[in-house]
């Protein structure tokens, strides 16, 4: 307690050039809460589990073209016999057909449903044979698995995120409400389990999604002329660099089907990047980690000079100190804690309008520049930005302090008492 009343009375003596580094200080910690907290979003964001799997995954690249040997099949027909044939290759682990559907793809299509004829969620539709589950190893309801879903649009099986966002409306919404069509109320939807929550790719946010599972008659009635995905995964021991190569030479002539032709098996890891990468969302990525990072070397920069053109300045000081039976640690001691007091003057006050910036959403999580973040504003993500800055600035002051302090260590007592 008597060394920080020390440094305060110190802080006071000083008051008119300590005013200007309070001020700097509180400018850089709002500066430097709102860095940290757009790398740690951003890092959360991307690291945070997808929900499912796609290490083993390809999709197939499919043509349809030239002479046919059979007019009555439909496009139906040759992807339901390539799947048949795909399905019953050793190497592979699982397989679905899909339309519209599938992650990171670009392609979609989308529905809403009604609870009580009048709450209604707008989802992404998955329109899909049973294997998808098992392809990318999402979580299904073990009690009420997908694949035993019934065929049909009067059955549906709801994502985590749907789901909430009818519990949400409804606080007394669960899985034996009945649904309806939005705008339809004489139609009954049926609901089977829940998938647990997915992302729809790395910089996305929980997907709501409706999944309907389609047979072979639904495909054919409803989807004759249709384009269809093909995915499929492939035993972890079959899998390896050169599996793309000897699929298109060995296997991929075997699933061929009168004019469909399997042109190749596109890694899904190759999906993603390109998905990503047409999204823009590596660009908006790159732009903001380069800002970040700018800004940041500026404010280390920055606050680093101005502590140590100030410990440069306190050189006598320090010297003196040393001389009348200071030792060197009980010096350092004394510049760093009066360094971070100063820091811990205008914590407070800078978290206040730290808070108030998030609580406003003064283009946090709403701008195009930074929309790539799926994380909601809460006091637990306000106070891990803030201890982030917190703990960077405190590290600045201290590398500010120690090196010009060190050397000014090194000047002899007799030179100091002179100069003073």
């Amino acid at each position: 307690m008597k060394f920080i009343l020390h440094n305060l009375r110190m802080i006071w003596s000083r008051f008119r050039s300590n005013g200007w580094v309070l001020a700097e200080l509180f400018l850089v910690f709002v500066v430097m809460w709102f860095l940290c907290d757009s790398l740690g979003c951003l890092k959360y964001t991307f690291y945070r589990p997808l929900g499912y799997n796609i290490d083993h995954v390809y999709r197939l690249t499919t043509i349809i073209g030239g002479a046919t040997s059979d007019t009555t099949l439909t496009n139906a027909d040759r992807y339901l016999r390539a799947l048949k044939k795909l399905e019953q290759e050793p190497s592979v682990e699982a397989a679905a057909l899909c339309y519209w559907s599938l992650p990171m793809h670009g392609s979609n299509s989308y529905s809403s449903l009604a609870a009580q004829d009048t709450i209604g969620v707008n989802a992404r539709i998955i329109n899909t044979t049973g294997g998808y589950i098992n392809v990318f190893r999402m979580s299904d309801d073990p009690q009420r698995p997908f694949v035993e879903t019934p065929s049909g649009w009067d059955n549906v099986m709801l994502s985590q995120a749907a789901f909430d966002r009818f519990q949400k409306r409804m606080p007394t919404f669960s899985l034996d409400t009945p649904l309806s069509k939005y705008g339809d109320s004489t139609s009954v939807v049926t609901q089977g389990g829940k998938i647990e929550a997915f992302r729809t790719y790395r910089y996305g946010s929980d997907a709501p999604c409706f999944f309907y599972r389609m047979d072979e008659n639904l495909i054919k009635r409803h989807f004759a002329d249709e384009w269809a995905q093909i995915v499929f995964r492939v035993k972890p021991a079959a899998d390896g660099p050169d599996y793309r190569t000897n699929f298109i030479r060995e296997i991929a002539p075997r699933l061929d089907v009168d004019d469909l032709f399997v042109a190749d098996a596109v890694p899904y890891t190759e999906q993603q990047l390109q998905f990503e990468v047409m999204n823009g969302d590596t660009d908006k990525v790159n732009s903001q980690a380069i800002v970040v990072l700018f800004l940041l070397v500026n404010v280390f920069l920055g606050l680093i000079g101005t502590f140590w053109f100030r410990t440069r300045r306190r050189r006598s000081e320090i010297a003196l100190r040393l001389a009348m039976g200071s030792t060197k640690n009980q010096v350092f001691r004394l510049l760093a804690g009066e360094g971070l007091l100063l820091l811990a003057l205008v914590t407070i006050p800078a978290m206040i309008i730290c808070y108030n910036i998030g609580i406003a959403e003064f283009t946090i999580g709403r701008t195009e520049f930074i929309s790539t973040w799926p994380v909601e504003w809460s006091f637990v993500r306000f106070l891990l930005g803030s201890l982030a800055a917190w703990f960077l600035i405190a590290l600045m002051v201290m590398v500010g302090i120690w090196f010009p302090a060190r050397q000014a260590m090194k000047i002899q007592p007799a030179e100091a008492l002179h100069e003073e």
